[in-house]
């Protein structure tokens, strides 16, 4: 059978820069933080033409129940299947840790929508139990993403999804270095 899996929810696509300690105390004295730069300063400052011009792009939607809908539907009809409900939660998470050392500046684009869809194929019926979850957290715990889901710990391609902006948010970040 093929269904198709989509998840929708509130949650972001982050951009997330390394910083040299000029530059971010340049962008901490500027109060980035406080939404007193402007957009042109601040890429003047990352010495980029557009935020997306880094290699560290992520998009997922935050964690929590009240966050997250799954709905999964026959591919070839779009019955519904399943949909999880408010207190849904995932039976494997794999957590992953990035940049959790050093001087970054994390860029949240505040999302709401459909992030993540999926086709599946399988010779049984959906069984929810058998999703699991990929979360990245930044920055020691300032940020949570889903980033991706399996199904029965089979990876599966995201064709991506549609969203839309609510507006950004700054976070620089003075971890130390380990």
């Amino acid at each position: 059978m093929k269904y198709k899996i989509e998840v929708n929810g509130r949650g972001a696509e982050a951009f997330l820069f390394e910083l040299t300690e000029e530059t971010h105390q340049y962008l901490k004295d500027n109060g980035i933080e406080d939404d007193e730069m402007s957009y042109d300063d601040i890429i003047e400052a990352l010495n980029v033409d557009d935020i997306t011009q880094t290699e560290h792009l992520f998009s997922g939607v935050y964690l929590g129940s009240d966050n997250i809908h799954i709905s999964v539907l026959r591919e070839d009809s779009n019955e519904l299947v399943w949909e999880s409900d408010d207190h849904f939660e995932f039976e494997e998470e794999d957590f992953d840790y990035q940049f959790s050392d050093g001087h970054y500046l994390y860029i949240e684009d505040y999302q709401k929508g459909n992030f993540l869809n999926y086709t599946l194929e399988t010779e049984e019926e959906f069984n929810p139990s058998l999703l699991s979850s990929k979360i990245i957290e930044f920055l020691d715990g300032k940020s949570l993403l889903l980033t991706d889901i399996k199904y029965d710990g089979v990876e599966m391609i995201n064709y991506g999804g549609d969203t839309i902006s609510k507006g950004f948010t700054y976070i620089l970040s003075d971890l130390p270095f380990r």
